[in-house]
């Protein structure tokens, strides 16, 4: 995948939703890691879209929870 390659409409999507969203249907989770934080920890979950190959972070931490 290069810096060209532009977001199927399901990841575009998945970007700009409620961080309680799940992921969409074709999101492969490649890793999940707990992070731990002065005030509480969260996991930071890495999936690979099967459909365009972009990879998206999902984190439920307290700071930077959501969608990137």
């Amino acid at each position: 995948m290069s810096a060209d390659d532009a977001a199927c409409r399901a990841c575009c999507g998945q970007m700009r939703a409620h961080w309680q969203e799940r992921p969409h249907a074709r999101l492969m989770v490649v890793a999940s890691t707990p992070v731990i934080e002065a005030f509480g920890g969260g996991v930071e979950t890495r999936y690979l879209c099967l459909e365009c190959g972009h990879t998206l972070l999902h984190s439920t931490g307290r700071f930077g929870q959501g969608w990137h």
